[in-house]
């Protein structure tokens, strides 16, 4: 292929340009040593667009297969893969296949930081999609902004762009034009979730648990405004680290603090060994436990103490409907039942979908900028979760929105409420930023 020529490069080649390539990114380099050089080394550093024209886009995936976010991590970089293989079966892109490119970040925030660099620098990837925690998320986001390369993030998130929501911005405007985002923000799911919560579970006490990240701090400083608009008390607050599992004295905390809801914003491994040792103790059926972050993977790791647990997503995978039906059956019929689709592996599925489909409406669509161009439309699909539409201005996502309960016998939440499609600014997501 054409990305491989650069194995092909004399030594010579190699030495004189080595310490150039040393201080600059892939595309710096090439604009520091002139026109002559960059059609002298094309075939070593790549061109920074569809290599050429001769071998397809890279789309690079850079998720968790280990570590403590495994669990969630994988079915992301499965549903990656099948839309990759979907459309390069149906023709790829404009008769091209896309060439993907996957990348375990480990859970680690510096190997997501190395891998990133090696996806633009080493596999000339045109975009990325990937990560899964925010701490993730934050710690490559330089790394793409840096050598212009967009990052496609498929997970909820707790916004602050372009504004902060508590001391910092999240994602300042210079950032937002290299980054893109399919999964919630607090309006799409918080917002008409609590006053749910209030008035159908009879609840009014509430003790927030998270992992101690910028995800669960920021989301828990929106829930608490939410919580006290609709005349709820907040008799507890607690975080622990990103991997902890042994939860005695943070159980005993919150029986003592008897709230009527526990709200959880822990993720991964932590997640599932707090519902397992709070089911033990006979807190899951003591009080109700709501989150909007447990998928059907974490849920069935839990087992039976994810019984009648609640949460808030876009998508839960017994949606009726087309679409939803075509992801589960070729999901299952590749993967198999060891890992199981979920709101963010189906975010990481049409994400691909969208940037195709934006790619192949647009005109000469020749690399990483093209590609962000491209996308910088209200292009509109119908997703496995129902209609969705990227916000332009923001770069976030119309989505859908939904309350579901799990049922341990059936492995899948219990579709309780559809809030319909909600846009993403407002909140957290300062509308129209990049305009």
């Amino acid at each position: 292929m054409a990305r491989d020529i650069g194995k092909q490069c004399s030594s010579d080649s190699e030495k004189n340009t080595k310490s150039l390539r040393d201080k600059f990114t892939r595309r710096k380099f090439v604009q520091a040593t002139g026109a002559s050089a960059a059609v002298s080394m094309a075939g070593c550093l790549g061109n920074g667009g569809n290599g050429g024209g001769s071998s397809g886009f890279t789309f690079g995936a850079l998720f968790a297969t280990s570590g403590s976010v495994e669990v969630i991590g994988q079915p992301m970089m499965n549903s990656v893969e099948l839309a990759v293989n979907q459309i390069n079966a149906d023709g790829g892109i404009n008769g091209e296949e896309i060439n993907l490119v996957k990348r375990d970040n480990g859970s680690d925030p510096a190997t997501g930081i190395e891998e990133s660099r090696s996806l633009i620098n080493d596999e000339n990837a045109d975009i990325v999609f990937g990560a899964y925690t925010s701490a993730m998320r934050d710690a490559i986001t330089e790394t793409f902004v840096t050598n212009e390369v967009p990052l496609w993030y498929p997970t909820l998130y707790e916004g602050s762009v372009c504004e902060a929501i508590g001391e910092d911005i999240v994602v300042p405007r210079e950032n937002l034009e290299w980054l893109f985002f399919n999964g919630a923000v607090p309006k799409q799911q918080i917002s008409p979730y609590v006053p749910w919560l209030v008035d159908n579970l009879d609840v009014e006490s509430f003790y927030l648990i998270g992992n101690d990240y910028i995800w669960p701090r920021t989301t828990n400083t929106i829930l608490k405004d939410f919580i006290d608009e609709n005349d709820g008390e907040v008799v507890g607050e607690n975080y622990v680290p990103l991997g902890f599992t042994d939860w005695g004295s943070e159980l005993q905390d919150i029986r003592d603090a008897d709230p009527d809801i526990v709200y959880f914003t822990t993720v991964g491994d932590t997640q599932v060994s707090m519902i397992r040792q709070a089911a033990e103790l006979g807190l899951t059926d003591e009080m109700e436990w709501a989150g909007n972050i447990m998928s059907e993977q974490e849920a069935r790791a839990a087992g039976d103490g994810a019984d009648g647990i609640y949460n808030s997503a876009p998508y839960f995978i017994n949606i009726d409907s087309e679409e939803n039906d075509q992801y589960i059956g070729s999901y299952r019929d590749e993967y198999g039942e060891d890992t199981t689709p979920n709101f963010v592996s189906e975010a990481a599925y049409w994400g691909v979908q969208m940037t195709v489909q934006a790619i192949e409406e647009a005109d000469d669509v020749s690399g990483p900028t093209d590609i962000r161009d491209a996308l910088e439309s209200d292009i509109t699909l119908q997703a496995p979760q129902g209609e969705v539409q990227m916000d332009p201005g923001t770069h976030h996502c119309a989505l859908q929105s939904r309350v579901g309960e799990y049922n341990a016998d059936s492995e899948q939440f219990e579709i309780r409420e559809e809030f319909g499609r909600i846009e993403p600014s407002g909140i957290s997501v300062q509308a129209n930023c990049l305009e």
